[in-house]
């Protein structure tokens, strides 16, 4: 009853309600292609959020609000307290009415900004799925400066929701596959925004895939991969599929069991969506959101915990593998009993031989097999290989994180070592790898490493500044690929090590996060000192860009080494959601992060000029930036050590030269033509957003001059153009909707 009556409540008051332009879904969500085309170049890192936004998604810096409150006439596909990541269960998911709800950009997630009585009153609990209804609110992106944003409806609150009719029908989900939103396994992959954006907020439905890792034990979140190794990250925003999730947990459907990994699926279905914090990294998710969404197929056999003895092999030494091996059966799928068990491996890149292992033991699982001795300096790969009756197959290929069952991204391998002639190993015998996994071959190793350090507690901090930092010390053995190498132990060994020690530690080999390093150290000694560091290989920072995933053959090899950057100028300086403290340097198409672990005082922090920091904004230049080069949260960077790994500090200074301008302008920049600087001047209103970029005539981005939150006034900015080619170049502003592009020339 309650239902029919707020109809009518709602017809008895429309007449003298305020009236908004009603949009379409499809005009909240179109994004041009060309903007999510230079969004797929740039990457998730990219600090350009606003490529894939809503264009009615307006400037969300006070005093300057601009977002338009529109009316959406729209059907409900999920109704209230099924989506639980916001208390209360008050979101929705709509689509477009009509045959236009089977199209792209045609979905909707709507987030209700009230409390759950307010809602009550406003209608929201009385939505069900099917009804068509009307809703007044605007369009906000979350989280905000973030690739990985999403487009949220926010309904005003007390403005009743209307429900116009009810029963119609859901548009059938769109059959697709996961490369339309992510290639490769993310994150480290590359997330598909040309393709992907158009399907935010809409079902879909994929088939045959396989369950590959366990994402979040404590929620119950899981990763599928397809055949070929493409990955997309199930999200549990649903009651549904949840364990539970929130800061005070919202608990989820106690029948909901989370599918072990082998599980085959056969048709996956739910809403395109994404994620904030440390997990944004990995694209466009999977939400699940009715029972009937996962059709469970057979279960492969279970195979992990692949162990190596020894993990060094010596001259003369046989390899003894072994791994646990078992029938999975879980609440979701049972499986087969086992038929064989396979060590399959090949020696310098031969032919491939099988070995049968062992039957697994009673108690423990495990499944044995023997590589027999091999030359010193032998290469030898392999393989675990596992089938059931059901003729379902495991091959455990690899210590990946979420390749290790996908042997196009690498096997388990190690060089035969003759110990008598190499007591001491050296970085490149730990780092060394032909595969994109950039796993260490001798993980959990115990041995010992010689080489010179290169960072010691004069030039990194004993401790990161954050969680996914670097830290001191380092060592390096020379220029040539895989010569650096990161180094952990207690402060009564380490403390003893300065830059120029040629020194030799015993420790555990240890991939922390993807990062190789000699952790655990329980014995080190200084053989000399005074030794040259190797000095710094120099790159463009397009090499470490977000092209560059985890094991990247051109990227990986300089892992913990010294490396330099030339020309480069900042172009971010809070590009990281999770990482407030890290910012961008570029001297090519990509950029490299730069982290904040050295004893040194730049900081894109305005907090730290009280301690004396100089603060680095976007459009200042180096000469150069030195640093050891790290990797975390699916992104390489660089770490710099003291000042003198920052060169030539040129703030390219932006000076107000008056605080009252009436209107946007951009003026012609003098002098022009210029060699090599000029200066651009320009007007703002009103405080907001601004950004001033240079682009060459092919309209590619070669320097930003602007990129930061202003206060109404007249600026000049100097553009130093000395490394760029004489020619005609483009500069424009963007601030407020207010867009001037401009040109200039350069001579030398």
């Amino acid at each position: 009853m309650k239902r029919i009556f707020t109809l009518l409540v709602l017809f008895a008051t429309v007449a003298v309600s305020q009236t908004y332009r009603t949009v379409s879904i499809a005009q909240i969500q179109t994004v041009p292609m060309d903007s999510l085309k230079l969004a797929d170049s740039l990457g998730i890192g990219s600090t350009r959020f606003r490529l894939q936004t809503s264009p009615f998604f307006g400037s969300t810096i006070p005093p300057a609000v601009v977002r338009e409150t529109v009316q959406v006439v729209a059907l409900v596909a999920v109704p209230p307290k099924v989506i639980t990541y916001t208390g209360g269960g008050r979101t929705l998911a709509l689509v477009d009415t009509g045959a236009a709800g089977s199209l792209p950009w045609t979905g909707l997630f709507v987030r209700y900004p009230g409390d759950s009585s307010q809602a009550d009153a406003d209608n929201m609990y009385s939505i069900e799925k099917g009804d068509i209804i009307r809703i007044t609110g605007y369009v906000d992106e979350f989280p905000l400066n973030n690739m990985n944003s999403i487009s949220q409806f926010v309904p005003l609150v007390g403005k009743f929701i209307d429900i116009l009719s009810s029963g119609n029908p859901i548009p059938a989900p769109y059959r697709t596959s996961i490369t339309t939103f992510n290639k490769g396994a993310n994150p480290g992959g590359k997330v598909m925004f040309s393709t992907g954006e158009p399907y935010e907020a809409k079902q879909v439905e994929f088939t045959n895939l396989t369950v590959v890792a366990q994402l979040n034990t404590a929620r119950g979140t899981w990763v599928v991969s397809d055949a070929e190794g493409n990955t997309l990250s199930m999200y549990d925003w649903s009651y549904y599929f949840t364990i539970g999730h929130g800061s005070v947990v919202t608990p989820g459907d106690p029948n909901y069991k989370v599918p072990p990994v082998g599980t085959k699926i056969d048709t996956l279905r739910g809403y395109i969506a994404t994620s904030s914090g440390s997990e944004s990294n990995r694209g466009y998710r999977i939400c699940p959101i009715w029972p009937s969404d996962v059709v469970y197929g057979k279960i492969a056999p279970g195979l992990t915990t692949h162990r190596r003895n020894p993990v060094i092999v010596g001259k003369d030494s046989q390899a003894v593998i072994t791994a646990k091996v078992y029938k999975q059966t879980s609440a979701v799928v049972s499986g087969a009993p086992l038929a064989s068990q396979q060590l399959v491996y090949s020696v310098n890149n031969g032919a491939w031989q099988t070995v049968n292992m062992s039957a697994p033991g009673a108690s423990d699982s495990i499944s044995s097999g023997t590589i027999p001795a091999q030359a010193p300096g032998s290469t030898v790969r392999y393989f675990v290989r596992v089938a059931d009756t059901d003729n379902q197959v495991t091959l455990l290929a690899n210590s990946g994180a979420l390749t290790q069952y996908d042997s196009s991204k690498g096997f388990f391998f190690y060089t035969v070592v003759d110990r008598s002639t190499k007591p001491v190993l050296a970085p490149s015998d730990i780092q060394a790898t032909a595969y994109i996994n950039g796993r260490s071959p001798y993980v959990g190793a115990i041995d010992s490493v010689g080489g010179v350090i290169t960072a010691d507690t004069s030039a990194l901090r004993i401790s990161p500044l954050t969680a996914a930092g670097a830290n001191a010390w380092y060592i390096q053995s020379g220029t040539a690929p895989f010569s650096g190498l990161w180094l952990t132990g207690p402060d009564s060994i380490m403390t003893k090590f300065k830059m120029g020690d040629s020194v030799v530690v015993t420790g555990t080999i240890q991939e922390n996060f993807d990062v190789t390093r000699l952790g655990n150290i329980t014995k080190g000694r200084v053989v000399t000192s005074g030794k040259p560091i190797p000095a710094p290989l120099k790159f463009k920072t397009e090499r470490f860009g977000d092209a560059a995933s985890n094991g990247n053959l051109d990227a990986e090899p300089y892992e913990g080494m010294l490396v330099r950057f030339d020309s480069v100028t900042v172009t971010a300086i809070d590009p990281v959601f999770a990482e407030p403290t890290e910012y961008w340097i570029s001297n090519s198409s990509q950029a490299i992060l730069v982290r904040r672990d050295g004893r040194n005082t730049y900081s894109n922090q305005l907090a730290d000029t009280a301690v004396g920091m100089t603060i680095v904004k976007v459009g200042n230049k180096f000469a150069s930036v030195t640093g050891v080069l790290y990797y975390s949260n699916g992104r390489y960077k660089v770490a710099p050590r003291t000042n003198a790994d920052y060169v030539g500090f040129n703030p390219n200074s932006i000076r107000r030269t008056n605080t009252v301008a009436s209107e946007y302008a951009l003026e012609q920049n003098y002098p022009n033509p210029f060699n090599p600087s000029t200066t651009v001047r320009y007007s703002i209103p009103m405080e907001g957003m601004v950004s001033v970029k240079v682009f060459n005539i092919v309209g590619q981005e070669v320097a930003t001059l602007v990129n930061d939150v202003q206060s109404a006034g007249t600026y000049s900015v100097t553009f130093d153009a000395s490394t760029l080619a004489s020619g005609m170049y483009l500069y424009r502003i963007s601030s407020g909707g207010y867009t001037q592009v401009r040109k200039m020339l350069l001579l030398k």
